[in-house]
């Protein structure tokens, strides 16, 4: 049986992004990372919860998480919209969790 995949830690995205951790930045990342999996969430269906999807497909949720809080921390607006990566695996999420499913249910 595979290991539970677990969120993405600010501590990781911060490693990887070779940002110093001190408390603004980890309060800021922490916070990226939550608006991320909101919008992510939202963006798949109202009611997905985090513990659903990362039963889903953990692994995929948490380096898109990582991909959008990344986009996030160097433009707050998206004055651009979603990247091309980011807008690719919401897709590949979206149908890897809903499957067959109807999405205006």
């Amino acid at each position: 049986m595979a290991d539970e995949v677990k969120l993405l830690e600010p501590e990781t995205l911060m490693n990887e992004l070779h940002i110093d951790v001190t408390d603004e930045e980890k309060n800021t990342i922490k916070a990226l990372i939550n608006d991320a999996s909101v919008i992510i969430r939202g963006s798949i269906k109202d009611d997905l919860t985090e513990s659903q999807i990362l039963k889903s497909n953990g692994l995929l949720f948490n380096r898109l998480i990582s991909a959008l809080a990344t986009q996030l921390y160097y433009d707050r607006s998206l004055s651009t919209g979603y990247s091309a990566g980011v807008q690719i695996m919401i897709n590949q999420l979206r149908a890897r969790v809903l499957g067959g499913e109807d999405e205006t249910k």
